[in-house]
């Protein structure tokens, strides 16, 4: 340990610690007065890229198209999709003969995607014959799994120029592919035979419908984030109208079909780094890029933070808070890629359990950590876990202190409150590796910092 910073804070009533108190360190709470000890050290931090070319997305983005990007690489993505059906279809006064068009709304936000809003670009749509493995990965390969005959296909552009103004007030912009009559009132049909299939998305995905393969049909120089994807059904109805006495037709659109959580959806990846990049990783830069290329392996000293923090095993303490702080900058490239959102350090051994089992971070061997555009920095705030875990060890290994430092991205959900005091907030349901557009890092490790922050009484001998 090259520096160590000492922060003395006297006449702080132990009150102030009994949340934080470790209990397998102290006894009793602290009934002395105290000092807070900040040891704000240069320990080195070691670390490694390493390719990651296969990746289980586990989130709804569709990534489709193809980019080739200067200092980053080339990319291109195509999708399968397993549909969630409407639990109710409005059958009242229609048969499959007023069934009039299907059609599918890829929704892409304002910006999501990476390269030339204006080349045209084309995109074809088949329908599935196969059920869809599970897991799934990046590296799918749909040959065998779709009916090569496209029931649709669409040129589009991420360009809203020329959009009228009552679309361009919307944060969205729609890619609208026809699909056939049939298909629509096949499943309509299916509905009107059994409804309780639809209420089992399993069920309807293996007996009624198992999906869609989205793939690129010409063009590049642009990829696309989608977001939210439906089936829209048309229909009308045609009604006697007693008033009048005459027959009236109305008619109406139903979003029955959509991509959510619930089913299947997985972006068929391929990444090639631009020859730039490669050589970096290959001549010892840490780097990080997404989606499915480079993560890092980090060798985090624990042993040291262990032996920093029992220099004081004799007093009594409290362990307050670990802090690791790691620089990030972006990379210069013509497509104003940057750094991944979110990262996830995650310990090595406990990584492919993680993603496997779709769930959040512990804050033992697991934290999520959010780029910082203005330090440029992730900071992984929560670690006094982490610290508690090798604290409890008698033997710490190689395996307890190598982590991987991945892009992720993460699932929410909104959380409400109908108590006297309402409130609401996101609540991170998973974290999932990234894949939501071309990101990239170069990461400084020789410039990482990791604070620790305890408290001792005041016999302690400084």
């Amino acid at each position: 340990m090259k520096s160590l910073l000492l922060s003395i804070i006297v006449a702080i009533s132990a009150a102030l610690f009994i949340a934080c108190e470790d209990t397998s360190q102290v006894g009793n709470i602290l009934d002395k007065e105290t000092v807070v000890i900040v040891i704000d050290s240069n320990f080195t931090v070691t670390g490694s890229s390493a390719a990651n070319p296969v990746v289980q997305s586990r989130t709804i983005t569709q990534l489709l198209g193809n980019v080739t990007a200067p200092a980053y690489g080339s990319i291109n993505s195509d999708f399968v999709a397993q549909f969630m059906p409407s639990n109710k279809i409005d059958t009242a006064s229609v048969t499959a003969a007023e069934i009039d068009s299907i059609k599918c709304f890829l929704q892409m936000l304002k910006d999501e995607f990476t390269g030339d809003s204006l080349v045209p670009m084309g995109v074809n749509v088949y329908r599935i014959t196969r059920d869809l493995p599970y897991p799934i990965h990046s590296d799918f390969n749909p040959a065998d799994y779709y009916d090569p005959t496209p029931i649709g296909n669409v040129t589009y552009t991420a360009s809203r120029r020329n959009e009228p103004d009552s679309i361009l007030v919307r944060n969205s912009k729609a890619v609208i592919i026809d699909l056939p009559v049939d298909l629509g009132k096949e499943l309509f049909n299916a509905y009107v035979a059994d409804p309780s299939v639809y209420n089992d998305p399993d069920r309807f995905c293996r007996e009624v419908f198992r999906g869609l393969y989205f793939a690129n049909s010409y063009g590049s120089g642009r990829i696309c984030n989608f977001t939210t994807s439906s089936l829209r059904l048309y229909y009308h109805k045609t009604i006697w109208n007693e008033d009048s006495a005459r027959y009236e037709t109305t008619n109406h659109v139903g979003d029955y079909w959509a991509i959510t959580p619930e089913v299947i959806i997985n972006n068929n990846i391929n990444y090639t780094p631009d020859p730039q990049l490669e050589r970096m990783v290959n001549e010892g830069a840490n780097v990080l890029a997404a989606p499915a290329g480079y993560q890092m392996e980090v060798n985090f000293p624990g042993r040291e933070v262990v032996e920093s923090y029992n220099r004081y095993k004799n007093n009594l303490r409290v362990l307050n808070s670990l802090t690791f702080e790691i620089p990030a900058d972006s990379i210069g490239n013509e497509y104003n890629i940057s750094p991944p959102p979110y990262a996830l350090l995650i310990l090595k051994n406990k990584a492919d359990e993680f993603f496997a089992s779709n769930t959040v971070p512990d804050e033992k061997t697991a934290f999520y950590a959010a780029y910082n555009s203005t330090t440029h920095s992730y900071v992984f705030s929560g670690m006094r876990g982490y610290l508690q875990y090798l604290l409890s060890l008698d033997t710490i290994t190689d395996d307890d202190l190598t982590f991987i430092l991945t892009p992720v991205q993460l699932n929410s959900e909104t959380s409400s409150s109908s108590s006297y005091y309402y409130y609401s907030q996101e609540v991170v349901t998973s974290v999932v590796p990234y894949v939501s557009k071309p990101a990239m890092a170069l990461i400084s490790l020789d410039r990482a910092k990791i604070k620790l922050t305890f408290s001792a009484n005041t016999g302690i001998n400084l």
